[in-house]
């Protein structure tokens, strides 16, 4: 689906850079998974755990790799389609030219993971490359950004994407142990929406809803459903709090929202018929070890 990366959560409080293992257990309530406007607009809730383990390999005195693999799962409520596992691993390089502290750390970093849905259709391999940097501002402050490429490879082509994105990222710092953190993100490239089969407006304003860029979606049982790919632009937004306790676990508190807008409608349709918005709130509490 379109929303499969967002803005993720504080910086500093990720833990890529920190050698160990980090686990990750969730519940997101997201009202539209089927990335779709209007009556086609389904909500469900999901269950994840994800664990992350990571090393980090000094080169020189300004430079260090971080090679990262990762697991986990979602599984979701009612729309059971959707479940997936996954597996993968992420590598970066990192340049910072000296131990200031408010000298910028620059990156590069790629990234690969394998999908297993309970749709067949969008089982397949997820990748991704990309700059970054890192800035901390003040002492409470700190700014990150990133320019990627993402690739999809699914069984069904339809669920073959390409986009580009660049995002955005502010941590501040209240206290110690309190982080309040901000993301904007724009993706420009292909995305996936479900809609049903009695909407003959917005299968009407896909652009070339013939194949490959059309398939009846396996995911959604309730009624026929076909879900499109088409170009289009994404903003993503995150607003979060996290919380650390002592022994290295914390509590992470997100709110997600999402606007998606079709490119070159074709008529009947216009650009608002082939909108569709997201929101997602997420309860996250995760362990460092």
């Amino acid at each position: 689906m379109a929303l499969a990366v967002l803005v993720g959560g504080p910086a500093h409080a990720a833990g890529g850079d920190t050698p160990g293992v980090r686990v990750e257990a969730s519940f997101t309530s997201d009202d539209n998974v089927t990335r779709a406007g209007g009556n086609d607009a389904l909500s469900d809730s999901i269950l994840g755990v994800r664990v992350n383990t990571s090393a980090t390999v000094s080169t020189s005195r300004q430079t260090r790799a971080v090679i990262q693999g990762f697991a986990g799962t979602e599984r979701f409520n009612t729309y059971t389609g959707l479940s997936r596992n996954f597996i993968g691993a992420q590598g970066d390089f990192k340049y910072r030219a000296s131990g200031e502290f408010n000298a910028a750390t620059y990156g590069a970093f790629a990234r690969t993971a394998a999908e297993f849905y309970q749709s067949d259709l969008r089982d397949g391999y997820r990748h991704a490359l990309g700059v970054n940097v890192l800035k901390p501002w003040t002492d409470r402050l700190q700014l990150a950004g990133a320019l990627a490429w993402n690739v999809a490879d699914g069984n069904s082509t339809v669920f073959d994407t390409k986009s580009v994105s660049l995002r955005g990222n502010a941590d501040w710092s209240l206290t110690r142990w309190d982080v309040v953190y901000f993301g904007l993100e724009y993706r420009s490239g292909d995305v996936v929406s479900t809609v049903s089969r009695a909407d003959p407006l917005r299968t009407l304003g896909f652009v070339n809803t013939a194949a490959p860029n059309i398939v009846q979606d396996d995911a959604f049982t309730d009624t026929p459903r076909d879900a499109y790919r088409f170009k289009a632009g994404t903003w993503l937004t995150s607003l979060g709090y996290n919380h650390a306790f002592s022994g290295g676990h914390s509590l992470d508190i997100s709110w997600r929202w999402v606007q998606s807008s079709a490119r070159d409608p074709v008529a009947p349709a216009t650009a608002s018929d082939l909108r569709y918005t997201v929101n997602q709130y997420s309860l996250a509490y995760l362990a460092r070890f």
